[in-house]
């Protein structure tokens, strides 16, 4: 019991990393809403879905015994989802690094 228990609890770290980049970018949005935080802040949360629910996938597949086909078909909408969130942070970092590098060519008092 006690192994099952330490193994569900390793089978969780992958989720961590993007745990804490959705919490960042979650107090980004808070600080400046803006295109860039929002992009950044939807990708980090699909991100963050995608690697929960493959944490859980094997554990749903095994209690249900699905066959092979329904298994891949799951795995690629989850694939498909994921590439959209990812391209959705990646957006908005660009035009976070963009808003930046704008912003330093400014020069002093003038908005």
């Amino acid at each position: 019991m006690d192994s099952s228990i330490l193994q569900f609890l390793f089978s969780l770290i992958p989720v961590i990393t993007p745990l804490l980049v959705f919490i960042a970018c979650c107090i980004y949005i808070n600080k400046i809403a803006r295109i860039d935080s929002i992009f950044l802040c939807l990708g980090s949360g699909i991100t963050l879905l995608i690697s929960v629910m493959y944490v859980f996938m094997p554990f749903i597949m095994q209690s249900r015994a699905m066959p092979a086909g329904e298994v891949n078909f799951y795995y690629s909408a989850l694939g498909m989802i994921a590439f959209l969130g990812g391209v959705s942070f990646a957006v908005g970092l660009f035009l976070l690094i963009n808003n930046m590098i704008n912003a330093n060519k400014l020069p002093h008092g003038k908005f």
